[in-house]
């Protein structure tokens, strides 16, 4: 009787066991393949695919980067010659184009939007939660910063509160009685900054800026290892895009308390809007600097001070070579504000086509049919896009929501018009 018990025990312990097993096994399954969705993503380097297997989700948000800087670039460049096709692909991989692999201005300007698409994509989706290796909160983890970066959230913590003091309406009387201040007391701007500073709290998903630009460099920057000029060149362009998003980082702050006293502030660092970042990498195309390979044969790389589009005051500059973790040697004028722009730059070594006629070697599309304004004068205008061919009008018919009107209660009813445009179409 008692073995029979036990066996009944033995039994049921059996088939939890199995049970457990079992969902253990529907759970592997419904899991995605890690190496198959690292795998449709086509051209991407092995250093890139082992850093898709170590770590799936964040190089999924890097992709979502790229995808992100497609679509920038098209808008910045939509009334250009070049309007980024080329690197508009269905691998969804712009560096699987031909004109990555070539030194013009618009290769700079692809590697530079690319890079900051991944910071921005990535540190989002850190913020958001999205990510396994990246937390929100710095303070969540404050002990294992690092100390520059404590001390770089301090620094910007008494930037901001020297922002606030300077504003008039910070020291009325009103605020100080809230800062438990007595009215009649002449109070000096230090004491409020302390003040303040005791009810301020860093929170927020302050600098996950940091973690994409460290993504971006591993996933990024591991495709250069030649050494060569062209190499060098692409890492300084990646440097850009990544510092034009760091560089423009947004200050954001919440209130907490009754009635919105503001008794406790939360701020924290917010990255840009991505047009922004977009707009300032197209003002650094149209400043673009031609550089050539020094006559030494070690591949460092000089400003050419005969760019036509940047002429130097002086073209007797004494260069310094400036040591990079990500760059071999790069040469840059001595002087200080003339090298603080130099590498803020965006750097090409060949002069770019005139993307009029279609080249599928360099994956340029050219000018033919595309739409253009001819009462403008600009980039957009059909003598700059059609490249002195010509262009045909054609009538284009499109059916628009028109007469609206709202009806109580609640909807809106509307008829469709035909609208009759005439477009010029470049031949």
């Amino acid at each position: 009787m008692v073995e029979s018990q036990r066996w009944i025990k033995d039994l049921g312990v059996i088939k939890i066991i199995y049970l457990l097993v079992v969902f253990v096994i529907q759970i592997v399954n419904c899991l995605p393949d890690v190496r198959a969705s690292c795998k449709t993503v086509p051209n991407l380097t092995k250093s890139q695919l082992d850093l898709c297997y170590k770590a799936n989700d964040v190089t999924l948000a890097a992709i979502e980067g790229l995808e992100l800087a497609i679509f920038e670039c098209q808008h910045q460049f939509r009334w250009n010659r070049w309007n980024c096709s080329s690197l508009k692909s269905k691998s969804r991989n712009p560096h699987s184009s031909n004109l990555f692999k070539k030194g013009y201005r618009e290769s700079a300007f692809g590697h530079a939007i690319t890079a900051a698409g991944v910071v921005l994509s990535v540190a989002r989706a850190c913020s958001q939660g999205r990510l396994l290796s990246c937390g929100c909160d710095p303070n969540a983890h404050r002990r294992s910063l690092s100390k520059s970066l404590r001390d770089t959230l301090e620094v910007e913590k008494s930037r901001f509160l020297d922002t606030i003091i300077d504003n008039p309406f910070i020291i009325d009387k009103r605020l100080e009685r809230n800062f438990g201040l007595d009215t009649n007391e002449v109070v000096s701007k230090k004491r409020i900054k302390q003040q303040l500073a005791n009810r301020w709290k860093w929170a927020g998903c302050s600098h996950n800026i940091d973690f994409g630009v460290e993504f971006s460099e591993l996933f990024l920057d591991s495709r250069e290892k030649a050494g060569d000029l062209q190499s060098q060149i692409n890492l300084h362009n990646n440097n850009v895009g990544r510092s034009v998003v760091e560089r423009n980082l947004v200050s954001k702050c919440k209130c907490h308390g009754l009635s919105g006293s503001c008794q406790l502030k939360t701020c924290w660092k917010s990255s840009p809007d991505f047009r922004t970042v977009g707009k300032i990498l197209k003002q650094q195309f149209r400043r673009a600097v031609l550089v050539d390979q020094s006559n030494f044969g070690n591949g460092m790389i000089i400003y050419n001070g005969n760019n036509k589009r940047r002429k130097s005051k002086s073209a007797n500059f004494r260069p310094s070579i400036v040591q990079n973790e990500m760059h071999n040697n790069v040469m840059l004028p001595k002087r200080r504000n003339k090298r603080n722009k130099m590498e803020n730059s965006l750097f090409y070594f060949q002069k770019s086509p005139n993307f009029c006629e279609r080249d599928t070697l360099s994956d340029i599309a050219g000018t033919h049919g595309r739409r253009c304004n001819r009462n403008s004068t600009g980039s957009d205008s059909c003598s700059s896009l059609c490249c002195g061919r010509g262009y045909n009008l054609v009538k284009e018919v499109t059916n628009q929501r028109c007469n609206c009107r709202f009806h109580w209660c609640c909807y809106v009813e509307c008829q469709t018009c035909e609208v009759v445009e005439w477009i010029s179409i470049c031949n």
